[in-house]
């Protein structure tokens, strides 16, 4: 069109030309019409010539404002499609809906939570398509509000049902609603933007029972927690072992309700638990709390540690530990957390341990005291007192050498019950310093070879064995660390009483045995047996074996003073082990001691 707008202005202009050159050459011979001719030719040229000059101005007008609008429609359509992406791409549901609720718009996010296949599909449907009948009826009643009111909803939280679950499911989510309006304020519908925050509110959920849980705990074991932040003015560090300190604390407690239970305290409304805390503490206590604390901020510490007592509303003292972690944050400022704990009856505990080692040093002066007793006593037993015994038993025998022809009956029958009871003293009086030596002379334990000793203590019984027909087995014994002189009695012990309680008619068998393993506290041990097949006795008799003077015969049934079995319990206790048995009357008794198979350097008894 513009083309053939400039193709006309030239052919008229052209004209124009032509005729103008004529008419001026030959003026003279046109006539008065002629000559009105040429001038309306010449004057329709002219127009012809504006308004082809008219048109193709118009013509290039709307061609540039027609590029223009192509342009911006281009643009438009570009940051429509950069919209529409952006919306796609974002997690929360966006979506449109006219008037009576359907759908307009809906991104690929909302499309996919309600189960539809793609946006498009949702176009003209509603609520009523996705949700139940009833949570429905409340969105489009929510929607009409704020269409009727033009008020907004924003950040409403909800809690509903999951679309298209058949169990009921339901999640949070947070919804905002608004009116949509055209540039005239004519009302299309609404624009919503919901937001699944079910994870969340989960989490949030989790974290306030977690708290609750921690302010529960932090109840229970009765706890007062600081955090704050802790200033020096200028010239703090000459100052910070000053006993009134100079630093400016902002340090509260964070717990005033567990803190209260720890330690009551009457708090105005004017002041904080802090503050009536601190008044409370003994002056001495705090004075050297201050020189605590000033020595951790100047040397960079991590960490102090304060005790100090304080008195609650009733007046009760409580004495308080407290730890402290410090965290600098600048030369003058540092961040600090404490956490402080009642030691009242630590306190007192500590009161009575010292009370208690007091006695108990008291105790061992008293027990050195006994023992040296003991020892006194040992020696006049194997001095003093065997001697009259000694000098009864010879006076006894010469007695029977020289009267004995002119002794009754009656007065010989006194004279062999007065040798047998010094006999017996004399027994006993050996037994009592075999079983006070075993402490009062104990040695460092040293390799012994219980097979070894085992075959000496058969030798020493060997002629009391073959006059009762017994038969010793004796099994593969292992090397311990012991006293070989106590293990010897040890074995002579139990050897010698199998053979003593034996059965009427019934030749003794008895077996030696040894293992070591492994206890329960993973240290070996060698645990030593010895059985037989003698009379038994009855397991509630246990106890009562081991202890010193106890016998369960008569001393017409079996001879003995009752000290055996007490000498191989204290043996077994002075090498840190123990001893017991099992047995059932009629059937025998074994007798099970435990050892340990070694000892620390330089190690004697745990029991002496």
């Amino acid at each position: 069109m513009q083309s053939f707008l400039l193709l006309v202005l030239a052919v008229t202009a052209v004209v124009f030309a032509w005729t103008s050159w004529n008419f001026f050459r030959n003026w003279e011979t046109y006539s008065t019409k002629m000559t009105l001719a040429m001038f309306g030719l010449l004057g329709l040229c002219l127009g012809a010539m504006g308004a082809a000059a008219s048109a193709t101005l118009r013509s290039r007008q709307v061609a540039a404002e027609s590029t223009r609008l192509a342009e911006a429609n281009a643009r438009l359509l570009k940051e429509r499609d950069l919209l529409r992406t952006i919306i796609d791409a974002l997690p929360d549901y966006i979506y449109a809906k006219d008037r009576q609720g359907h759908f307009v718009y809906n991104n690929l996010a909302h499309a996919e939570d309600l189960g539809a296949a793609s946006p498009r599909e949702m176009r003209g449907k509603s609520d009523f398509d996705f949700f139940p009948r009833k949570l429905a009826e409340q969105f489009f009643a929510d929607e009409q509000e704020i269409i009727t009111t033009g008020k907004s909803v924003i950040n409403q939280e909800q809690y509903k049902a999951r679309p298209g679950s058949s169990s009921g499911e339901k999640l949070w989510s947070l919804s905002s609603k608004v009116v949509w309006r055209d540039r005239n304020g004519e009302i299309y519908g609404t624009v919503g933007i919901t937001r699944n925050i079910h994870e969340f509110k989960l989490t949030q959920e989790a974290l306030r029972k977690s708290e609750q849980r921690l302010r529960e705990v932090m109840r229970r074991t009765r706890c007062i927690l600081n955090f704050g932040v802790v200033e020096g003015p200028d010239g703090w560090r000459e100052r910070a072992l000053d006993p009134n300190s100079p630093l400016r604390w902002n340090f509260p407690v964070q717990n005033v309700e567990g803190a209260q239970e720890l330690c009551p305290l009457d708090v105005p409304p004017d002041k904080s638990y802090q503050q009536v805390w601190t008044d409370s503490r003994n002056a001495d206590d705090l004075h050297l709390m201050n020189r605590n604390s000033g020595n951790a901020f100047l040397n960079d510490l991590p960490f102090y540690r304060n005790e100090f007592r304080c008195a609650d509303k009733h007046g009760v003292e409580h004495w308080m530990q407290q730890f402290v972690t410090v965290e600098k944050l600048a030369e003058n400022r540092w961040q600090i957390f404490g956490i402080t704990t009642e030691i009242t009856e630590l306190k007192h505990s500590e009161a009575a341990l010292r009370a208690s080692e007091e006695k108990l040093r008291q105790f061992a002066a008293q027990l050195e005291q006994s023992n040296r007793e003991l020892q006194d006593f040992a020696y006049v037993a194997s001095h003093d007192l065997q001697e009259p015994l000694r000098k009864i038993v010879v006076f006894g025998e010469r007695l029977k050498e020289k009267c004995g022809d002119t002794l009754t009956a009656e007065p010989r029958d006194y004279v062999e019950r007065m040798q047998k009871a010094a006999a017996r003293m004399q027994a006993l009086i050996n037994d009592l310093l075999a079983f006070s030596r075993l402490t009062t002379k104990a040695s460092p334990f040293l390799p012994v070879n219980l097979a070894v000793i085992a075959r000496e203590v058969l030798e020493d019984l060997e002629s009391r064995s073959e006059q009762v027909q017994a038969r010793i087995e004796v099994g593969d014994l292992p090397a311990i660390e012991a006293e070989a002189l106590q293990m010897r009695q040890l074995l002579q012990n139990l050897i010698g009483n199998a053979l003593k309680f034996r059965q009427p008619g019934v030749p003794p068998v008895v077996k030696v045995a040894a293992q070591k393993k492994l206890n329960e506290a993973g240290r070996e041990v060698c645990e030593l047996t010895v059985s037989d097949n003698g009379i038994g006795f009855d397991e509630k008799y246990l106890d009562r074996i081991f202890n010193v003077f106890q016998r369960l015969h008569s001393r017409k049934e079996y001879e003995g003073t009752g000290m055996g079995l007490a000498i191989v319990r204290k043996i077994a206790l002075h090498h840190g082990g123990n001893v017991t048995a099992r047995s059932h009357p009629g059937q025998g008794a074994t007798f099970i001691v435990t050892l340990p198979a070694a000892h620390k350097k330089d190690e004697t008894s745990p029991h002496k």
